[in-house]
């Protein structure tokens, strides 16, 4: 069985030490990205402590509880973030009621921690702490640190945010450090399988830490007998490639959930062989095969080069720049390479978060939003728009939409995988949704009859529980 410690040392009594706002983020993501489906966690064996759940006292009795009620058969997950701070002698882990003229008596010791790994009867452990933020108020992590977690024994790994000499970077609403985590477990650390493992993932982290950060590197410390250790199921890029469009057929009813291998650059639709996201430059690259795409494919992508575009793919829609369109031809076969660089100064229009607009709250908004795009409906009578337009509809600059989207797309043959797609980036270049769960569209008697959406506002990157936007609405467009 699989069980995760989730642990954010977010608030402190003390106001001589800084609060860290930014490690409820770290855990929430980290959270949703173990449980989510296909999960190997359930969400009844993930436990978080944060805020004022996170005192000395909770913190001894909870990780006694996790390590020494264990199986032998479980893996452990623990993830800590906060302070870490020293005295002459040992290394310690900052709780929410720490004392920082008293470290030794108020924190917890990292040798504790260690022990607790060492005895418990789990033979799998995995153990991740970002303990070291910039803004922390004591000392950078030193050669205490690694002789606090050394450990004992295989299958027991400890992961920690940087080297005994340096300091643990903060940024963008994360640690760095946990960040990198993140976009290892949301697939970027995934092996040809579609699994994460802890070696694939540490050698993800590492890396993109180090690029991003040269003077920050990660240490792992554990050895493992037999195959690594599997963290998370992730489906992986390149099997979307072997997805062919949904088929209509008489009666009955089919479901189009997925893109398929097909992607949307600017207005064109195009289908890639393999593709992949790489995140230490934020950077796309696809590969297209010739014959799977019509023959002005490559004219178009050659023509776009240098430029910006918007760009949906799977479940996701951001602006990119063209950064490489190469074609080459082996065995007589030809080959598009395609890179496509991250804009991430470029987004859509934005909503207020927490506050509303002529008495209309973002989440309105939201639901006017995808009526007047998804649905072509017009806003209610009692809605007075007036100067507000902007606001309900955004502007037009920012990602222009037909006033028929759907019956457009429909007119012009375009494929369902690719209709799904050319709402996935109205949904988020409108500022409907920050991301998109699950978008589907039901097929019946060769029509669309319904279509459902599940999206999140705003991205969990701040400390606001986000907004879910769930959409279950019936239709009749016609596909004849």
């Amino acid at each position: 069985m699989y069980k995760a410690l989730l642990i954010a040392v977010n608030e402190q009594r003390n106001h001589e030490i800084t609060a860290l706002p930014n490690t409820f983020n770290d855990v929430s993501e980290i959270n949703r990205l173990l449980t989510e489906t296909p999960a190997i966690f359930r969400q009844s064996d993930v436990q978080i402590l944060s805020g004022n759940l996170t005192t000395k006292s909770i913190l001894t009795h909870t990780l006694r509880s996790f390590f020494e009620e264990a199986s032998p058969e479980d893996v452990l997950f623990l993830y800590w973030a906060g302070h870490g701070g020293f005295s002459e002698t040992n290394a310690y882990f900052l709780p929410y009621d720490a004392d920082r003229h008293a470290i030794r008596d108020t924190s917890i010791n990292m040798s504790d921690v260690r022990d607790h790994i060492d005895r418990t009867p789990a033979r799998t452990v995995l153990s991740f702490f970002d303990t070291c933020h910039s803004g922390a108020v004591m000392r950078s992590i030193d050669s205490l640190m690694d002789r606090g977690l050394e450990i004992k024994g295989s299958g027991k790994f400890v992961i920690a945010a940087c080297t005994e000499d340096q300091s643990a970077w903060d940024r963008d609403g994360h640690g760095a450090f946990t960040d990198h985590l993140i976009r290892g477990l949301e697939g970027g650390a995934t092996n040809p399988s579609g699994e994460v493992d802890i070696y694939n993932l540490y050698s993800y982290v590492s890396q993109a830490l180090s690029n991003e950060f040269p003077n920050q590197h990660p240490i792992m410390k554990g050895t493992l007998s037999g195959p690594p250790v599997v963290i998370k199921n992730v489906k992986t890029r390149e099997a979307g490639s072997n997805l062919s469009p949904a088929p209509l057929f008489e009666g009955g009813q089919r479901v189009v959930d997925n893109s398929g291998d097909w992607f949307l650059l600017g207005r064109v639709h195009a289908r890639y062989f393999s593709y992949r996201y790489n995140r230490s430059d934020k950077s796309y690259i696809l590969i297209l095969k010739a014959k799977l795409n019509s023959k002005g494919i490559e004219e178009i992508l050659k023509q776009m080069w240098r430029t910006e575009q918007s760009l949906a793919i799977e479940d996701s829609a951001e602006f990119v720049r063209v950064d490489e369109v190469d074609v080459e031809v082996v065995g007589g076969e030809k080959t598009i390479n395609l890179k496509l660089v991250s804009s991430e100064n470029k987004h859509g229009n934005p909503m207020f978060d927490n506050a509303s607009f002529n008495g209309i709250t973002p989440d309105e908004i939201a639901k006017l939003r995808i009526d007047h795009y998804l649905f072509n409906k017009e806003v209610p009578n009692h809605i007075k728009i007036n100067h507000s337009a902007s606001i309900i509809y955004g502007t037009s600059f920012d990602y222009e939409v037909s006033e028929r989207l759907i019956p457009d797309l429909i007119d012009h043959h375009v494929p369902l995988e690719c209709i799904r797609l050319h709402l996935i980036a109205v949904l988020v270049f409108k500022s409907i949704v920050a991301e998109v769960s699950s978008l589907n569209l039901y097929i019946e008697d060769h029509a669309i009859t319904r279509i459902t959406l599940q999206g999140r506002r705003p991205r969990v990157y701040t400390n606001v529980t986000p907004s879910t936007i769930t959409v279950d609405q019936p239709v009749h467009f016609s596909l004849k």
